[in-house]
């Protein structure tokens, strides 16, 4: 499954929403993107360049089409996305 700017931009406007309504995060993202695969965790565990940035959230890319999951700045191979939450 390949992703899309369109797809990362609700994605993005979602976890925002997400975290200011205060309802539950991966629970509400898997609802909303079906076939998606989301990770939490605090930015300060993440290392490199984002794929996008938010006020309180950083968003990577996840590649899980080898044996190992790594991260990816390209969209035709994400299949998943880490939101890393800023303090």
């Amino acid at each position: 499954m390949s992703m899309t700017e369109d797809q990362i931009d609700a994605i993005d406007r979602s976890v925002a929403q997400l975290q200011a309504s205060r309802r539950p995060l991966i629970a509400g993202l898997r609802e909303l993107f079906p076939g998606v695969v989301f990770v939490r965790c605090a930015a300060g565990d993440m290392e490199g360049r984002p794929f996008r940035s938010g006020d309180r959230h950083r968003l990577y890319l996840l590649d899980r089409s080898e044996v190992c999951i790594r991260l990816t700045d390209e969209l035709a191979t994400a299949d998943g996305v880490v939101i890393a939450e800023l303090d």
